[in-house]
Parts: structure tokens; sequence; C-alpha cells
């Protein structure tokens, strides 16, 4: 009877990891199907429902599909590589689904991925979006930041995200999402509740994998319009610095860039989208008239 137990607990495991490794790497819902392709990537942990707002606005006029990534909200997870495959998957999405010319749109890691989607050129991408994304984001950690360093830093956030039970990880990503992500608290509940759903290995293996990436060598050739949304909140609010010193606080962050634009509020938080839907809408809108082809 023990060795019947034995044998039915690993053929479970077994079937577990074989399902996993099955798990598609994105799901895409599409929300209108007219006009130049918009896809819409999501931060780490979130639902692609953060960017909904901001789709169904240009539903009206463009075609706009909402990127979900597995092991995100209530996606099934995947096992290892995942912005690898995350990228892959898209690509493949892309070729496809005809989509030519395509905007990519991305919070944070979804900006990251963007970024690194479009370095494929036969894809063709026209425009890149990305909100409160960094090129480098070990620089917002440190700016001396040390392998022996950055080894610590990912095992410390490793044990943050996988450890916790699920009310004091609930508790942590509700202090997150006030202290950091969102002024409109009536949305901190959403953040909550995604990060909740989510995969805790993927979310800390796909935050590592960003950490570990370094993006600055590629925006200094980049030849694709590029939009950056920043909140000087933090830096208004903790440093008293005036907006005035934004945009060159930025070009720190993005070294030597090629065709880079920014837009920068003190009003949102770092989820500026849901924050600011207007102003956010407002500054697309301003971006993709002047690169209108």
């Amino acid at each position: 009877m023990k060795n019947l137990i034995i044998l039915l607990t690993i053929v479970a495991l077994f079937l577990s990891t074989k399902i996993s490794a099955q798990n598609p790497a994105i799901k895409v819902s599409k929300i209108s199907d007219s006009g130049t392709p918009m896809l819409f990537l999501p931060h780490i942990g979130c639902s692609s429902d953060m960017w909904k707002e901001i789709a169904e606005h240009y539903s009206k006029t463009n075609s706009c599909y909402l990127f979900d990534f597995a092991g995100f909200d209530t996606i099934p997870a995947i096992e290892e590589l995942y912005t690898e495959k995350y990228i892959s998957a898209i690509s493949d999405y892309i070729v496809k689904n005809n989509l030519t010319r395509a905007i990519l749109i991305g919070q944070n890691y979804g900006g990251f991925v963007a970024i690194k989607t479009a370095q494929n050129k036969t894809l063709n991408i026209k425009a890149i979006v990305v909100s409160d994304f960094y090129p480098k984001l070990s620089m917002v950690l440190d700016s001396a930041m040390t392998k022996e360093k950055m080894t610590m830093v990912k095992e410390a956030i490793k044990k943050s995200i996988i450890e916790p039970d699920s009310l004091t990880f609930a508790s942590y990503q509700k202090q997150m999402g006030e202290g950091m992500n969102l002024i409109d608290t009536t949305k901190v509940l959403d953040f909550v509740r995604w990060q909740s759903n989510s995969d805790r290995n993927t979310l800390a293996e796909t935050l590592s994998e960003q950490l570990d990436a370094d993006l600055i060598p590629e925006l200094e050739t980049n030849d694709i319009p590029l939009l950056v949304f920043n909140t000087w909140y933090f830096a208004k609010t903790y440093q008293n610095k005036p907006i005035s010193e934004a945009t060159k606080s930025m070009e720190k962050m993005f070294p030597n860039s090629k065709n880079i634009t920014f837009a920068i509020t003190e009003d949102a938080k770092d989820f500026m989208a849901m924050d600011l839907p207007d102003w956010f809408i407002k500054e697309m809108d301003t971006f993709l008239n002047k690169i209108r082809k």
C-alpha cells in the first residue's frame, strides 16, 4: 500500500509538471480589429485589465489586444525562461495574425518585454509606449550595484515573495499598492487580487530576469519611436524636487538613448494609466500624432 501511494504521488507530480510545461505562455483578448494594432502588456503579477480603460479608448480607432502572461493573476503558470517564452509567444502571435506595424504598450515589466520583443526587426514594430520602465532596473536600487550585491538582493526578494502565507502576502501587496502604485485607492484591491492569484515562483523569477537585464546598449541604437511615461510624485513628495529636474533625471537613466520621448507627471504614482487615464491618453495621442505615417 505504501509503495502504491508513493507511485501515485510520483505520477501526480509528473502529470502536474507535464501540464505546466504545456500551458500557453500568453492569453490574448481581442478588443477590436480595425486600424493599427495596439498590444497591451501587463506588469509582473497583474492582469491585462490594468490597461482596459486605455485599450477601450483606442479600440474606437485601433485594433486592440490585451495580453496576459502565464503565471500572472489567474493564468496557469509555465516553467522557467519566462521572459523568453513570453517574447516568443508574442512574436508568434504578431506574425500569425499579420499585425503589421504594431504598437507595443507595457507597464514596467510589460515595457521590458515590449522593448525586447521589438528587437526582432522582422516584426516591424511601429512604436513602443512604456510606463514606469527603466532599461537597467538594478540602477534604481543601487547605481553602483555589483554582481555580489545583486545575488543577495534577488535572494531576499525571492524569499519575500515565496515564503509568506497568503494573508501576509496580501497585506504586503496592499502596502505596495497604496504606497507605490496607486493614488486611486479604489483600484488597490484589484492589484492585491491580481498578485494574490498569481504563481509566486513566476513573480519571483520574472522580477529576477528583469533585474539581470541591461537594455541601455539596445536603446543607444534604437530606431523605433519610444514614449516613456514616468512619475515625479515621489521625488516631489519625499525630496521636494521640482518637476523641472525630471527630464534631466530620466536622461541619466536612459543614457544616449535614441528616438525617445518622456512624459512625466507628479500627480500619479507608478500605475499612471490607472491613476490619470485622461492625461495618459492625451500624452499618447500627442506622441502618436507626431509619428503618424
